[in-house]
């Protein structure tokens, strides 16, 4: 590994406190608005609801998406949370008792996501070329299959009304309203992922062809970061904006927004992972980053700061997802189906970019 020793894998900096094993490869897990419980699904299309985080964790297997599971997501209010299956279906869970609520069909047999707004009780799902928003009585009172190829990718605009998908040739704006044209943002190219900027002033895509796409929305102006090792898919915000993290091989990028943007700006370089990054994510209310890697090591970086690791552990398999809450607790899922719940610890800098623990 570069710039890696065992010393640097225990600083105690990430302190497991739950640890449960679902027997299957997580395919994505997600936290509760007050981070009371996650959820969680399996590529074999097993849903769990984890309880108790607080004490001794509680995890109860509520239900099952026939051929395999894709995404979930919770309600911003937590009163149910939603998953995307292989059998066409998204289901509606309570996010209290895990009682299946609701079965919607998506349009296609291939559901890749379920996803909440941040502020209003409306879900999308995105199956095959078929966009449906649904509202709190499961009607889906929007529809829209005017996309060139599968939809990769979904996400609300977290300041204002409307949402974007990701497919090749770009990425499609709808504003949820029938009256209105889509806009189209586009691009000759296949976008893999997408994530809009916590001010919605910018969108950026990672692209098969190894590059990301960086887009102004208001203007559809737009620019491209090349170089990278393979196919982009792991891109995170800080909470401020202006700091972009991109993940492809084993560094990951760190781009100025700040101002006009990052173009003609160098970005800062981070090495410590010696095989390809798996995963890349920011705190939602702070200045950490972890990132994860396909030898299965998890490392914890303080980079506006400096470029050093500042903790990390050696999981017992690869991540597959890596969730934050608010307040420093750091959600792992694994392919070995194990789901960790680690407490960050804060405090101080010293000199050698190490933490001083509290």
């Amino acid at each position: 590994m570069l710039d890696i020793d065992a010393s640097m894998l225990n600083k105690g900096l990430l302190a497991e406190s739950q640890n449960v094993a679902l027997g299957d490869y997580i395919i994505d897990l997600a936290w509760s608005p007050d981070a009371s419980k996650l959820a969680a699904a399996t590529v074999e299309g097993a849903v769990f609801l984890i309880d108790n985080l607080g004490d001794s964790a509680h995890c109860k297997l509520i239900g099952q998406h026939a051929g395999g599971a894709n995404s979930l997501s919770w309600r911003c209010d937590g009163a149910e949370f939603a998953t995307a299956g292989h059998d066409g279906l998204a289901k509606i869970w309570d996010g209290t008792s895990g009682q299946e609520l609701s079965s919607l069909e998506a349009g296609d047999l291939w559901v890749a996501k379920t996803v909440y707004s941040p502020r209003r009780n409306v879900l999308a799902t995105a199956a095959g070329r078929h966009l449906k928003l649904w509202n709190e009585r499961r009607d889906a009172f929007y529809e829209s299959s005017d996309h060139s190829s599968t939809i990769a990718d979904v996400g609300w605009n977290p300041q204002g009304p409307g949402i974007a998908t990701a497919a090749n040739n770009g990425f499609t704006l709808h504003l949820s309203d029938e009256t209105a044209e889509p806009r189209k943002y586009r691009w000759r190219g296949s976008s893999l992922v997408l994530q809009w900027s916590p001010d919605a002033k910018y969108m950026v895509t990672g692209e098969q062809d190894a590059t990301v796409h960086f887009w102004y929305v208001k203007s559809g102006k737009n620019a491209q970061m090349r170089g990278f090792p393979t196919k982009v898919l792991a891109l995170s915000w800080d909470s401020s904006g202006q700091w972009l993290a991109t993940g492809a091989g084993p560094s990951f990028l760190l781009w100025d927004c700040s101002g006009k943007g990052p173009t003609g700006r160098q970005p800062r370089q981070y090495d410590a992972h010696s095989s390809k990054l798996t995963q890349l994510v920011f705190q939602s209310d702070g200045d950490l980053l972890a990132s994860a890697d396909a030898d299965g090591f998890l490392f914890l970086w303080d980079p506006i700061q400096h470029d050093k690791v500042i903790g990390g552990v050696l999981l017992s398999s690869p991540a597959s997802c890596l969730r934050w809450c608010k307040g420093g607790k750091l959600a792992v899922g694994q392919q070995d189906g194990n789901v960790v719940v680690f407490e960050v610890q804060s405090g101080p800098l010293k000199k050698d970019g190490s933490r001083i623990c509290t």
